[in-house]
């Protein structure tokens, strides 16, 4: 679309402020679009990430358990 320049007085056309209307709208909806399709994204890899970090705290724990002696002496007073 070509921008339109005015001298100071004159008035855009009907046609063309309705024509630039549309196309604002339209680039609007886009980037609403996009920007729901990013939110969606980053809360999937959010979910991913929190389910390595868990599994991970998981075998972590295990690890922990499995060093540990199956029954430790408790310390007699």
């Amino acid at each position: 679309m070509k921008p339109f320049i005015f001298s100071k007085g004159d008035k855009m056309p009907k046609s063309a402020d309705r024509e630039l209307q549309a196309g604002l709208l339209k680039e609007i909806y886009e980037l609403n679009a996009r920007k729901r399709k990013l939110e969606d994204d980053i809360r999937s890899l959010d979910a991913a990430n929190n389910s390595i970090q868990e599994t991970a705290a998981l075998r972590d724990i295990e690890a922990y358990k499995s060093q540990r002696p199956l029954h430790a002496k408790l310390p007699s007073h």
